[in-house]
């Protein structure tokens, strides 16, 4: 995991590649959503300073919406015993049971902010009923954003744009804020619905 303790070593990794180097920077990227120790917030910020903020914003977010939906059919396909191999028994016992008519939201909200582990995430909403549709689209609209602000720090930072920068990280603040002061109220309703699920009836969860 050396090469991934500064941008400068990663940059350098990835640039060895040569003309391979959008292709291997887009493989990392998605298998930064299956594999937890690598970090995907540092590989974000090299595709900026690498590619631009559009390059390397097109190539983070087909990486990142690639790895997502990967992860969520092979959920599907192979179900909890290959899910408990990558995400821990407590996160998954946290939001197994939302009601299925409030995941979408829980799950939007959660991959649009910043700090929650929106990558085990998608081999929990695999777990549910929800449609591949469904979850593509959630991860279009809400993990995007964070991957285009990523992107423009990572741009700014190599390219010494201080404005892009500037706005890149009050966008980050402001999302950052707006979580911490409605990160219990969540985690609430989480909890609530995960109540309400264990007191109906087996078959009214089905």
């Amino acid at each position: 995991m050396e090469i991934f303790s500064t941008l400068d070593t990663l940059q350098s990794f990835l640039l060895q590649f040569g003309i391979w180097t959008p292709l291997a920077f887009f493989l990392l990227q998605l298998l930064q959503i299956i594999i937890a120790p690598i970090p995907g917030g540092t590989i974000g910020l090299v595709g900026g300073a690498l590619f631009g903020t559009i390059g390397g914003f097109l190539i983070s977010a087909a990486g990142t919406i690639t790895g997502s939906i990967i992860v969520f059919v092979l959920a599907k396909r192979f179900g909890r015993p290959f899910v408990v191999r990558f995400v821990s028994p407590e996160l998954i016992e946290k939001y197994d049971h939302i009601k299925e008519s409030k995941l979408n939201t829980v799950l939007f909200l959660i991959f649009l902010f910043p700090l929650f582990p929106d990558d085990m995430l998608c081999f929990i909403a695999g777990l549910s009923t929800m449609p591949l549709k469904t979850f593509i689209l959630i991860v279009l609209l809400a993990r995007t954003p964070s991957v285009f602000i990523n992107t423009m720090i990572g741009a700014g930072i190599m390219d010494d744009s201080p404005t892009q920068f500037i706005i890149a990280v009050a966008i980050y603040a402001v999302l950052i804020a707006v979580l911490y002061f409605n990160r219990k109220r969540l985690d609430t309703f989480i909890k609530h619905s995960k109540t309400i699920v264990a007191e109906l009836p087996p078959t009214a969860q089905n």
